[in-house]
């Protein structure tokens, strides 16, 4: 549940509140447990304008190419968080895996392609 508090917006925490007053009342949630809750909507509440502030600041200091390159790790990063959610921590690294090693050799094949191109258009132009 504690991750889950970082995608509440300020407005909402009152709602995450009494998620966390019911889950205690209820027993789903132990005593220790809700308190290291209630303190981490209290610390997401007093650092948000800190955090904001430092990322509007570093989104306007940083070049336009290197926001463009980080771009694409960001948003690998969010797909492998939701696989993450949905499939678990073992099978999505086991899914990642099974990717990475197709998209090597899908880039091997293809520069392989590229080098034997010139080879392959003579032999082609000559049979």
């Amino acid at each position: 549940m504690s991750r889950l508090l970082f995608w509440v917006p300020d407005s909402f925490m009152i709602v995450a509140i009494a998620a966390i007053a019911l889950g205690l009342i209820v027993g789903l949630i132990q005593l220790r447990r809700a308190f290291a809750l209630l303190g981490l909507i209290v610390l997401l509440l007093l650092s948000g304008p800190f955090v904001d502030s430092l990322v509007a600041y570093i989104w306007s200091i940083l070049p336009l190419w290197l926001i463009l390159l980080a771009l694409p790790c960001v948003l690998l990063a969010l797909v492998r968080g939701a696989f993450r959610l949905l499939l678990g921590a073992r099978a999505t690294d086991h899914m990642t895996g099974i990717l990475a090693a197709k998209g090597l050799l899908w880039g091997i094949r293809k520069w392989f392609q590229l080098f034997t191109f010139p080879f392959r258009a003579v032999l082609r132009r000559f049979s």
